[in-house]
């Protein structure tokens, strides 16, 4: 069929990710060690107040 055409290739939007790594930025990895050590302290000072409350 020499009258047939190939159909014209839409041009590609740039999509942004819906779901960002927070460990990618320098705030993400600062709020991810302050949780942690915020939930080990808790863990201890949980221990502590339990083995007082033991004795």
């Amino acid at each position: 069929m020499p009258e047939s055409r190939k159909r014209a290739k839409k041009p590609q939007e740039n999509k942004e990710p819906v779901y960002k790594n927070p460990l990618k930025k320098r705030w993400g990895r600062i709020v991810i060690i302050v949780l942690v050590f915020g939930f080990l302290l808790g863990t201890i000072a949980a221990t502590i107040f339990g083995l007082f409350q033991l004795f």
